[in-house]
């Protein structure tokens, strides 16, 4: 598999052994800076890597470079430049981790580039599609999905299964896979929202590839003292022969956690009183308080002399798990 590293690293992207992580190439972009790559897509000859992370929505030199896979083994690849723009942007003052502009995935496909917008703010997706060659072009809005969270990297299968992996406010690591649509409207099918499970056991889930037959990878950065991941999985399971509306699985959350930022204490308010289980860990997974709150709807933390920083609320039930970021500022 090839991988690269995030802003402000090497240009650089890094082949790597699937059973074991070891690295067993490494390729010099020429041509090229590592302003924010955020995404690897390819067709049967080139590979694209998407330099359009967008934190705080006002970047206006957006790119995504092309290379050509025969001049991977030398060590060294020349890129060629793709510029571009969103046909629906008109505001570029910044705000940072506020902006329904930025973007991190992206594939090929039918002769075109398909990007998927990472939406800080409401929490969906917008599909762009743009010329897989080199050139200065506007991307073009086709589509918007609530996938209710922020969408990290995209894929497509040999068979047409798109692949849209994320994370939501949470904590939760997501897919969503989407088939059986008409055309390239990828949003007009069926659909799957798949739970990962928590970031604390998966850290925080940056990218997603298919290999034959609805098996495929996902790769999670290095986030706070969680090691960066490879993950496997099989679709199959899931987009074979089954149907279900997106409304069938939208997810409530049965409290809410207030004030957040906090500076001092912390509550929580149940929708019903029912027994769940609590806890708090820090940035590395390090359990701070534990609880369970069996009765009463309504549940105040007080005197928690922690420092400034995140932290992470864990509530579960029978049934589910819950994981809410929390913010302490003093």
């Amino acid at each position: 598999m090839w991988t690269h590293n995030d802003a402000g690293n090497e240009d650089k992207i890094y082949q790597i052994d699937t059973t074991d992580g070891s690295i067993l190439n490494t390729v010099i972009i020429a041509n090229s800076d590592n302003n924010d790559w955020e995404d690897l897509a390819e067709d049967d000859t080139h590979l694209y890597i998407g330099d359009f992370g967008n934190n705080d929505g006002d970047r206006m030199d957006l790119k995504i470079y092309k290379v050509l896979k025969s001049q991977l083994a030398s060590g060294i690849a020349t890129a060629d430049v793709i510029k571009f723009s969103y046909s629906d942007q008109v505001d570029f003052i910044p705000s940072s981790n506020n902006t329904d502009y930025d973007c991190e995935a992206f594939f090929f496909h039918n002769d075109s580039l398909h990007l998927f917008s990472k939406n800080w703010i409401n929490q969906q997706t917008r599909h762009y599609v743009l010329p897989a060659d080199p050139g200065d072009y506007i991307a073009q809005l086709r589509e918007t999905m609530n996938v209710q969270g922020l969408i990290t990297g995209a894929d497509i299968s040999e068979d047409g299964v798109v692949g849209l992996l994320g994370y939501n406010f949470s904590g939760v690591n997501i897919v969503w896979l989407c088939f059986d649509y008409q055309g390239v409207n990828f949003f007009s099918g069926n659909k799957r929202k798949i739970s990962l499970g928590l970031a604390l056991n998966n850290s925080q889930t940056e990218a997603i590839a298919f290999r034959q037959g609805g098996y495929g990878y996902i790769s999670s950065e290095q986030f706070a003292s969680l090691d960066a991941k490879l993950l496997s999985f099989d679709s199959g399971q899931w987009t074979n022969g089954l149907s279900t509306s997106l409304n069938e699985l939208e997810e409530e959350n049965p409290f809410k956690v207030f004030p957040n930022p906090f500076s001092k204490n912390v509550s929580i308010l149940f929708v019903k009183d029912e027994k769940f289980d609590i806890s708090l860990y820090d940035v590395s997974g390090e359990l701070i308080l534990q609880r369970i709150q069996s009765s009463g709807r309504l549940l105040r933390i007080e005197d928690l002399n922690l420092k400034e920083g995140f932290y992470f609320l864990k509530i579960s039930n029978n049934n589910n798990v819950w994981l809410e970021k929390l913010v302490l500022q003093k």
